[in-house]
């Protein structure tokens, strides 16, 4: 009985386990099994392969500056009308067209014989830093004869050489050959008088120097404080300018036809004799002897003379009234002549050249040709006044409105006589300036220091 029942509680505890493993969760199975996938995957290889390949670069190159030294004077930073400063102008156009060069300023000294004898320094020393220079028409035989001036005839545009007055040209010639173009400016001496004076005492402009001094004598009966006549007798190149002017006014001339000097013939002593009595006589203040030409205009601008011997450039501002006191009140004419003379004024026409021993000739052609052409003509026109040589200045509105006087100055114009003519010029100068001032002073008579001169001078043209 006992065993019949541990069998059926065996047999419960069989079936209970029976149930309870069915109803607990199925164990996992690990199974192996091979799928089959595509995979995409990115892979880096590092490889070395040769391209072409075009690179622009920009270089920036330097352009190279270039300065050309001028001969010039005080006068080209200075405007005496309405325009720039001659200088000024000079640059601005240079840079304008050639922004590479550069202009240097070398200053002259005013008094011609000085800036003559360093110009000739540099030349003998053939310096090679001075471009460009402003000469004078009476140098130029000098200068050329030596060298010094490069022949311009191929080397400026034919154009532009059409626009010059041949007469102006020749001036700047030697030999045939063009040495230097102008004039940029130019001065040409002729005679100044007080119209009002003259009308009220009823008398004409004088034609002789004859005439001048009896217009004085008239005039200064009622006027003893009245001066007569200034012109600038300082021993300098501008008295043998002045000189030549009376010289061929009595009939003289320089050199007679076989060469020798004819400056101490009969009409010569009588020229520098009629000089001398203007002093003595007091016609002519002793002062004058001191003055260069912008000191002799100085008291006939302020009314304190009647007649006065001088350039054109005067004609300017005289009938400025900040400046004149004889506004309307003047005339200007031909210098006065002798029976047997001729009305005869002295040109100083100045014009730009190049040194032959430039070391920068090609730039400074380019220049000169700038400061040859209309606009820079034009501008000296109206900073200086005339006297200019491109023909196209005389028709421009501008000028013709800034001077009213050119019909004067053509005139004056006409009577202009050719410098000295000889490659020795400076020293026959320099040798006239002295006679001449001492006769002037009192120290030698007329006809010994023209005499002493022309003995001096046949030696120095002709050879002992």
């Amino acid at each position: 009985m006992k065993a019949r029942s541990i069998f059926r509680m065996i047999l419960a505890g069989l079936l209970i386990l029976t149930v309870l493993t069915a109803c607990a969760p199925a164990t996992p199975q690990v199974v192996e099994k091979v799928v089959e996938k595509p995979v995409v995957q990115t892979v880096v290889v590092t490889k070395e392969v040769p391209v072409e390949k075009k690179v622009v670069e920009t270089v920036v190159v330097q352009e190279k500056r270039t300065q050309l030294s001028f001969a010039g004077h005080q006068y080209f930073n200075m405007s005496f009308g309405p325009a720039p400063a001659p200088l000024e102008y000079m640059r601005q156009v240079v840079a304008e067209k050639y922004p590479n060069i550069d202009i240097q300023l070398i200053m002259q000294p005013l008094d011609a014989n000085k800036w003559h004898d360093n110009l000739t320094t540099y030349w003998m020393a053939k310096d090679p830093t001075v471009d460009l220079v402003y000469v004078v028409g009476y140098w130029i035989t000098e200068f050329a004869e030596a060298g010094w001036l490069m022949p311009l005839d191929d080397k400026i545009d034919p154009a532009l050489l059409a626009k010059y007055d041949p007469a102006y040209l020749d001036i700047f010639r030697h030999n045939g050959k063009l040495v230097a173009l102008g004039p940029a400016w130019g001065g040409i001496g002729g005679l100044y008088y007080r119209k009002d004076l003259l009308e009220k005492y009823g008398l004409k402009p004088p034609e002789t120097y004859d005439d001048i001094i009896a217009a004085c004598d008239t005039i200064r009966k009622d006027n003893p404080d009245l001066g007569c006549w200034d012109w600038p007798a300082m021993r300098n190149v501008v008295l043998v300018n002045r000189w030549s002017e009376f010289l061929h006014g009595f009939g003289g001339t320089y050199f007679n036809k076989d060469g020798t000097c004819a400056m101490n013939s009969p009409e010569a002593v009588k020229a520098l004799e009629f000089m001398t009595m203007l002093f003595q006589k007091g016609y002519t203040p002793q002062e004058a002897l001191s003055w260069k030409e912008e000191d002799a205009n100085v008291r006939f601008v302020s009314g304190q003379t009647i007649f006065f011997t001088g350039r054109q450039d005067l004609l300017f501002w005289i009938d400025d009234p900040a400046k004149s006191k004889i506004v309307g009140k003047w005339g200007f004419i031909p210098n006065p002549a002798q029976p047997g003379g001729r009305h005869a004024g002295f040109p100083e026409f100045w014009a730009f050249a190049v040194s032959a021993y430039s070391d920068n000739p090609d730039e400074a052609l380019k220049v000169l040709e700038l400061w040859g052409s209309l606009p820079t003509m034009k501008n000296f026109n109206l900073a200086w006044g005339p006297i200019q040589g491109h023909s196209d200045v005389y028709t421009d509105p501008d000028v013709l409105k800034a001077n009213p006087n050119l019909p004067l100055i053509e005139e004056i114009a006409k009577t202009a006589i050719p410098p000295l003519p000889s490659a020795n010029y400076g020293e026959i100068t320099d040798l006239l300036q002295a006679q001449i001032h001492s006769a002037l002073s009192g120290q030698i008579s007329p006809k010994q220091a023209l005499d002493d001169a022309c003995a001096a001078i046949d030696v120095i043209e002709k050879g002992p």
